[in-house]
């Protein structure tokens, strides 16, 4: 089976331009702005010094070591290693553009997604059936769930039996394969359904498919109130963020996300309306789940829950995050444990003060620190003011160092310079010049790419290309042009970025990025280039011209064809071509034909100057592509 996914150019142009490069590629790695352009860690090779250059202007990157560059689309396609059309999902998901994508790839596990798939609908039918009625009053009444919410969720029934078991064996799986994608399990009798008697709940991958299910208890005693898929192929608990389908959109749009513990809390904060909310379910972020976080553009509000545990989780996720970047903000919710009993209790308003007040993940463990501490004694006031110091000494903000320094001095009467003392000065980041791979070009071939990229920086320079030259003798750069030329005729506009999406398949797309990476030209110079490559066209004319001459003057059947050539030949004019600036001195002769293999024969010269003899019996022939110089001696007289 082939699956086809596709995005309308119109769609991919207006994601491009409204996506700024430096705030997307910000949003992974860090960047100091450094004249026009910014620069930062290359993440594509083991990058000490920053090589990577960001432009603005072009928004392209380029890097100067390993030669990684491309638009913001490839940046993200490799920084996330996703196809194209996942890394266009990505930039629309941080940028809030609504794209609806049907990615249906020919995976080699699609058969597990499909029967996932299959059983989250089997489930659906099973609570909207006679048999549902217990599990919905139970989530109606029970857990305050609507029908809108219950629908939008996806939230389902395992019967009591093994019909989901059967359904997919019905359908040519394997029992190894429903016990492979978790949906079942062997017993004594054989299959047994995992989630028999439980509401289920289905875990969604990023891109909104059910890969796996959280199922709970309702109705009885159970050793387990939960219990949820084992990993397999297609879960991965530490890749998967629950409800990060549903609120990616918002959240890109607005910011700002919430991060909770549980899933009921995570559905409880989205059907109040707070639409920018996904869940860890209880586990600790993984370098997975901050790569989806990052790619929100968002400050991250950590809300778990008000007890110990939540405390840890909110101390061991901060830093995770803090670590890559993040700004993070802290939620700690008084009265009730979790969000969802927050919500029901104190209604979802309260719920919105709580966020509109979080605090910095900073001020956070300062506050833990203290409360934590007997201020009154020395030695803990001590320990808490070196261990808030040592805080500071990881930040790289110098506002939030002295303002707490300042509030230290005062609150507890210290002396504000021994407080200044201990902290690390940090360096300001130098920006080392970056050695770059520059490539070995010809005369010819820099003047191509001048050329080139000056039309890139400006469309007036295309239609210039167009009238008054419109040929470049070297076929790849010739083809760069005219595609440059035909782009600008069908969009009446000329975008770099969009250019690069436009040629990306073609064999040439790489060396148009080189093109980009090089310093810009002056667009002053655009006439002299255009000179210079009319006389190298002209030269490999001539030279055309010469060879076939050369081949076939002699030649009775090809004799017309060499005169109508010579004819040629003595038509090209040079005039307006600068002489050439080689600094050595040389001669030009224009002969009357064609010479000969051999121009100058010398034999047994002798030569005496003023009583000296300096040339004795001398011979030479001098041939066609012979040179000869003539050099100045001083000689002595014996």
């Amino acid at each position: 089976m082939i699956y086809v996914a596709r995005i309308a150019e119109e769609d991919i142009n207006n994601i491009r331009s409204n996506a700024d490069i430096v705030s997307i590629i910000g949003s992974y790695i860090k960047l100091e702005a450094k004249g026009k352009n910014y620069f930062g860690i290359c993440p594509f090779h083991n990058d000490h010094n920053p090589s990577m250059s960001v432009s603005p202007d072009k928004q392209i990157y380029t890097c100067f070591v390993c030669g990684a560059s491309g638009n913001v689309f490839s940046f993200v396609q490799n920084y996330e290693n996703v196809s194209f059309i996942e890394a266009v999902k990505i930039i629309a998901d941080k940028i809030g553009y609504n794209i609806n994508i049907n990615i249906n790839e020919n995976r080699a596990n699609q058969k597990y997604y499909d029967m996932v798939s299959l059983a989250s609908k089997y489930f659906v039918n099973n609570l909207n059936g006679s048999g549902g009625d217990a599990a919905r009053k139970y989530l109606i009444n029970e857990r305050h769930l609507d029908e809108k919410t219950i629908e939008e969720f996806n939230i389902g029934l395992a019967s009591n039996d093994n019909n989901l078991s059967k359904l997919l064996k019905s359908k040519g799986y394997s029992d190894k394969e429903i016990i492979d994608v978790s949906l079942a399990s062997f017993g004594s009798t054989g299959l047994l359904d995992l989630f028999r008697g439980r509401i289920t709940f289905p875990i969604n991958n990023d891109k909104g498919e059910p890969v796996a299910f959280s199922a709970r208890i309702f109705n009885g005693e159970s050793d387990s109130k939960y219990i949820n898929s084992r990993e397999n192929v297609i879960f991965k608990k530490g890749n998967i963020l629950f409800n990060y389908d549903k609120c990616k959109t918002e959240a890109s749009k607005e910011k700002k996300v919430i991060l909770v513990e549980g899933q009921m809390d995570a559905i409880r904060v989205y059907s109040s309306g707070i639409k920018y909310v996904c869940a860890s379910l209880g586990t600790a972020l993984t370098d997975e789940h901050i790569k989806l976080l990052k790619r929100l553009n968002a400050k991250i509000i950590l809300c778990m829950d008000n007890d110990k545990a939540g405390e840890k989780s909110t101390l061991a996720n901060g830093e995770a995050l803090t670590k890559n970047n993040l700004e993070v903000l802290v939620v700690r919710l008084s009265g009730e444990k979790d969000p969802d009993s927050y919500i029901l209790k104190y209604g979802v308003d309260a719920y919105k003060d709580a966020i509109n007040s979080a605090i910095t993940y900073f001020d956070f463990k300062m506050n833990l620190l203290k409360s934590e501490s007997n201020l009154n004694k020395a030695d803990e006031l001590a320990n808490y003011i070196n261990s808030v110091i040592e805080e500071l000494n990881k930040s790289d903000d110098d506002i939030l160092k002295n303002v707490t320094i300042s509030k230290l001095a005062s609150e507890y009467n210290l002396d504000k310079k021994l407080l200044e003392s201990k902290l690390i000065k940090k360096e300001p980041v130098k920006l080392a010049p970056v050695k770059i791979n520059k490539r070995k070009l010809s005369r010819n071939e820099k003047s191509a790419e001048a050329l080139i990229n000056i039309m890139m920086s400006d469309s007036k320079y295309i239609k210039l290309y167009e009238k008054r030259l419109g040929y470049i003798p070297d076929k790849t750069y010739r083809l760069i042009a005219n595609d440059i030329l035909a782009y600008y005729k069908l969009h009446n506009a000329f975008n770099v970025a969009d250019f690069i999406s436009y040629t990306e398949s073609y064999p040439y797309s790489d060396l148009i990025l080189k093109i980009l990476s090089i310093e810009d030209y002056d667009p002053d110079d655009f006439e002299m280039l255009i000179k210079y490559i009319k006389k190298w066209d002209n030269e490999e004319k001539i030279k055309e011209l010469q060879d076939f001459i050369a081949r076939f003057s002699a030649n009775a059947s090809k004799s017309k064809q060499a005169t109508s050539r010579k004819k040629t030949l003595e038509k090209i004019e040079l005039d307006e071509i600068k002489p050439s600036n080689r600094k050595y001195p040389y001669v030009d002769f224009k002969p009357d034909r064609e010479p000969g293999k051999e121009i100058l024969q010398v034999k047994n010269i002798t030569k005496t100057f003023e009583g000296v003899k300096v040339l004795d019996n001398v011979s030479f022939t001098v041939k066609q592509d012979d040179k000869i110089a003539f050099l100045p001696v001083k000689w002595y007289p014996l």
